[in-house]
């Protein structure tokens, strides 16, 4: 069990915990739900704002279109992918985190991909990974969406955007914490994916 004031060791580094903001078994399963329509409400959100923005003509399915399907699907994959190597390169490029130090991986009993650093990490450099799959892939494709007027585009973008709820989650989390404190998220283990990270402060 973290305790606030306990005392923590990272590469001879020493940190005081501050927060344990990690979400507790009980209500594990109660936050993943209330994760999972959060990203459904962004889709809708999305589709209805494509909808306005776009012009749309009828829908053909196609051999073309089926092919088309397929490379969306197969995105998705290679985006979750790209989405947490994303998140480790920022801690590497802002946190200054040694690449030994940063874990990937997926946790099998969830399907869930991660990439977290096994030290604490700044509040700044960790609200900047926490953005960046946002602003380097996400964005970027909606506004080619737009320029081509690509509602398929459009909508592709959207999903893969509501794939950050977590992320945005975190930065709601920290949106007034001092950015100069440190934010740290335990490996997997057995049991999944822990939600939520411990703040410490460095000694």
């Amino acid at each position: 069990m973290n305790r606030v004031g306990d005392k923590f060791l990272f590469n001879e580094v020493e940190y005081e915990l501050l927060e344990n903001n990690i979400v507790s078994r009980k209500k594990k399963k109660k936050f993943l739900i209330y994760m999972n329509l959060s990203a459904w409400l962004v889709i809708t959100i999305g589709v209805i704002i494509n909808l306005i923005i776009f012009r749309t003509g009828s829908i053909e399915i196609t051999l073309k279109s089926v092919f088309i399907l397929g490379a969306y699907l197969i995105g998705f994959i290679v985006f979750a992918v790209i989405h947490e190597l994303l998140h480790g390169g920022a801690f590497m490029l802002f946190g200054k985190v040694p690449k030994k130090d940063i874990a990937f991986g997926v946790v099998l009993k969830s399907g869930v991909a991660y990439c977290i650093s096994k030290i604490p990490v700044s509040v700044k450099a960790s609200r900047l990974s926490l953005m960046m799959p946002v602003y380097v892939i996400c964005i970027p494709l909606y506004i080619i969406a737009i320029i081509f007027n690509n509602f398929g585009l459009g909508l592709y973008a959207v999903i893969l955007f509501s794939g950050s709820v977590g992320d945005f989650y975190y930065m709601w989390k920290l949106r007034s914490t001092d950015k100069n404190l440190y934010m740290f998220e335990n490996m997997p283990n057995k049991t999944g994916y822990e939600i939520g990270y411990l703040l410490f402060k460095k000694l």
